[in-house]
């Protein structure tokens, strides 16, 4: 049986892989409530001790940038957190999550028109990956503005063994306590079968095992002679889980 979670995220690895030609209106994909301050948005996550990609919709503050249609904070400085000395308050996120016989659309449309969803806490320290429905980065236009360092190509191994590639800024050593998440632009997963594309990916520093800086001809022609970075070498399975296994029937 088809799950509806998991085929919504399926079209979107599709409008990836296909360059985002066709861009669906975003009621259908990933707006949900709208307040004048705020708004919720459906978002992706892959969480510590799940085995598929769990999706919920997540409450964030409207920024209101010219020319950002709901613009709102990067999500990489959304999840990130510093330790809390008083408490792990700030290390939970409200979410509401959609039935599992729930096809998206619904969902959100149940959202705009008032239903209640009981929200569910979620310990922002799980979250391995986090990526959205959108074509274009919401805050771009203010990361362009502020950004202290251009992107750079780095390959990645995560503790799980995945591998992929993509841009992001320098991934630097942080405090054990610190949760903080870097943005990967155009990334790439290499896998025993082949190359996958994915969305942009908001990946928590403490899912990062090995990373190394290519943007340098000779790092880049280094890197395909590593063992930890070759696709054949790396985890068969998507750093964006959306099917169940299931248990082989007996002969």
């Amino acid at each position: 049986m088809k799950h509806p979670h998991f085929e919504h995220v399926r079209e979107h690895l599709e409008r990836v892989r296909d360059g985002y030609t066709v861009i669906p209106e975003p009621e259908a994909v990933y707006l949900g409530r709208e307040q004048r301050d705020h708004f919720w948005e459906l978002i992706g996550l892959r969480l510590q001790g799940c085995p598929v990609t769990v999706l919920a919709a997540l409450r964030f503050d409207r920024l209101n940038y010219p020319g950002v249609p709901d613009s709102r904070e990067s999500l990489a400085a959304y999840l990130s957190a510093a330790p809390a000395p008083g408490g792990d308050e700030q290390h939970r996120l409200v979410a509401l999550l959609p039935n599992k016989d729930q096809r998206i659309p619904q969902f959100l449309r149940g959202l705009r028109a008032g239903r209640e969803f009981t929200p569910v806490s979620i310990d922002r320290a799980r979250v391995e990956i986090a990526f959205d429905f959108r074509a274009d980065n919401p805050a771009g236009v203010r990361d362009l503005r502020d950004s202290a360092s251009p992107l750079r190509r780095h390959y990645y191994r995560t503790v799980a063994g995945h591998v992929f590639r993509g841009e992001s800024h320098e991934v630097v050593p942080l405090p054990k306590e610190t949760h903080r998440f870097i943005a990967v632009r155009a990334p790439e997963q290499l896998l025993p079968q082949g190359i996958i594309h994915m969305p942009t990916l908001f990946v928590a520093h403490r899912f990062i095992a090995l990373q190394v800086d290519v943007t340098e001809e000779s790092a880049a022609v280094a890197v395909r002679n590593w063992v930890p970075f070759l696709g054949e070498g790396a985890s068969r399975e998507s750093l964006i889980p959306f099917s169940m296994k299931r248990t082989p029937r007996p002969d």
